[in-house]
């Protein structure tokens, strides 16, 4: 049976004195994947990262919200705490596994510093069992290796395999397939999906590829300008899509059946954090946009008065 296992509420985080995101609110239950969609510089990493506190410091800080993992408000534990969080309850799969991982120390050395914290005797059947989940044929041969020894889809399975081995309940991915080919993206998802599914464990999926969360997302929320616009069950965001960015988004989205004349871009670009004000953060390329728009987050499209200034759209 499902239950709620993380619950994100009026998250705001800021660099400075410039707030980046607004009062982000979404839940995740166990053995779930959830997707946070958006372009690039909506806030989607901030927010990940804000979860397990691995915002950069000092710069950046939480003004405010909550962040429940399994009952417990993670904003208010100690440091000494949060280790104990972070890797056993919390996995991480970052955007670059080369950057992820030690390039002088063997993947062996790597995998069984995320196992420490097991008996001795288990910690070598607990690598080799994920190993082979990830489709590794020789183990043995992987744990000799180093990481230039291996490709990048190889590398970013070897971190799925470190994130997920202290049995994490919530993994979250960061673009975890950026930096591969695109022939390899879809087995990569593949297996990571697998392997969190064999594991029991949630996933929140960071992207700004529709396809991606289309396939392997049960839920989605979508991001806007440091706000959530749309959260729901994936088939309904891309089948009924409710708010302007949403549809505007999903209009540049190839597909099958679509020509190249078909793809409507966006025109202009996300505002900066330091412009956000009090009206609709998308009614600068919005093509619903009213005079109603500049005046506390409110916007006019065709289906009465919609508030989008901090939460919209969203299902419990």
């Amino acid at each position: 049976m499902n239950f709620e296992l993380l619950s994100v509420r009026n998250l705001s985080v800021a660099f400075g004195d410039v707030q980046v995101t607004d009062n982000v609110c979404f839940n995740i239950s166990s053995g779930e994947i959830f997707a946070l969609m958006g372009e690039s510089g909506c806030g989607k990493s901030v927010t990940a990262m804000a979860i397990p506190k691995l915002l950069p410091q000092p710069s950046a800080k939480i003004v405010s919200g909550e962040i429940i993992l399994e009952g417990k408000n993670l904003l208010e534990l100690p440091s000494k705490a949060l280790y104990e969080i972070r890797g056993k309850k919390i996995g991480c799969v970052f955007q670059e596994p080369m950057q992820a991982l030690n390039p002088v120390v063997s993947i062996g050395t790597q995998l069984l510093e995320a196992v420490r914290f097991m008996p001795k005797e288990k910690r070598l059947k607990r690598i080799k069992e994920l190993l082979t989940k990830a489709e590794f044929k020789d183990p043995e041969r992987i744990l000799k290796s180093y990481p230039h020894e291996m490709s990048g889809g190889m590398l970013q399975r070897i971190v799925i395999c470190i994130a997920l081995a202290p049995k994490p309940s919530l993994v979250i991915a960061d673009e975890p397939t950026t930096a591969l080919d695109a022939n390899i993206q879809t087995a990569v998802m593949d297996i990571l999906k697998s392997m969190c599914k064999s594991e029991n464990a949630a996933m929140l999926l960071i992207t700004h590829n529709a396809h991606l969360a289309a396939k392997y997302a049960d839920r989605i929320a979508v991001m806007y300008a440091g706000q959530i616009a749309e959260t729901g069950k994936t088939s309904e965001v891309f089948n009924t899509p409710k708010h302007p960015y949403t549809k505007a988004l999903l209009k540049v989205v190839p597909a099958k059946g679509k020509t190249l004349a078909d793809l409507k871009p966006i025109p202009g670009s996300v505002l900066s954090p330091k412009d956000f004000d009090k009206g609709c953060r998308f009614r600068f390329r919005c093509e619903f946009v009213k005079g109603e728009c500049d005046k506390l987050g409110y916007g006019v499209w065709g289906m009465g008065r919609m508030r989008i200034g901090v939460l919209v759209f969203y299902d419990s």
